[in-house]
């Protein structure tokens, strides 16, 4: 009677002890899965959602180096940062002791964003969880003239001003203003403001990013 009772508990502990291991198989998969498969492809959706909304491109999103989201870029491209500024551009020419003057002013916009023909990509790593982020570089996308004054106009008495010096005064204070923009810091700050927002959104999404030039090796 004894040695039945004995072998009957023993029964019972050996399936007490399956039975937790199953269960803690069955937990460890279930933890393996929502750590290795479902977290980095819920941060690869949740990521490409955030940027399409901040800069109308769906990225193409890899996760471990299989892609997850192919890139649509519904538009060519996008400005991020804009900045007004006023251009000065002053111009004489001298002929026979006779000379003449020409002073123009402009406000122009510059807007500098994205050229999203480029690849823009997202690179998700299971372990550790991580998220490298390869924009293209920034550009300067336009320099549009909003006002127009003419400062000085000014002929001498036998060296007159001619509708090509207008032309060509108007031509190079364009020229001017470009060259203002490109060394303005704007691109600077397009870089600097994409950084910051696709920051913000991985780091809500549970993660880290940094951030690689184009061209650089995976």
């Amino acid at each position: 009677m004894s040695d039945t009772s004995g072998e009957t508990r023993g029964t019972r502990a050996v399936s007490v002890l399956g039975i937790v291991a199953a269960l803690l198989l069955i937990g460890g998969t279930l933890v393996a899965y929502r750590l290795f498969i479902q977290v980095p492809v819920e941060l690869a959706h949740a990521t490409a959602d955030g940027i399409r909304t901040i800069f109308q491109v769906t990225p193409q999103v890899t996760v471990n180096q299989t892609i997850i989201i192919e890139q649509a870029t519904p538009i060519l491209e996008v400005a991020t940062v804009s900045r007004q500024m006023m251009v000065d551009h002053e111009w004489s020419h001298s002929w026979l002791g006779s000379t003449k003057t020409i002073h123009v002013r402009g406000v122009f916009t510059a807007k500098a964003g994205y050229n999203l023909k480029e690849p823009f990509a997202i690179e998700i790593t299971r372990d550790p969880l991580k998220v490298t982020a390869r924009l293209p570089e920034p550009r300067l996308l336009s320099v549009q003239m909003d006002s127009f004054v003419v400062v000085l106009d000014e002929s001498g008495w036998w060296n007159r001003i001619t509708e090509e010096d207008h032309s060509q005064a108007v031509t190079t204070l364009q020229s001017v203003a470009k060259s203002k923009a490109e060394g303005s810091g704007i691109l600077e700050d397009v870089r600097r403001s994409a950084e910051d927002r696709i920051r913000e959104l991985v780091q809500r999404n549970g993660a880290e990013v940094i951030f690689v030039t184009p061209g650089t090796p995976s």
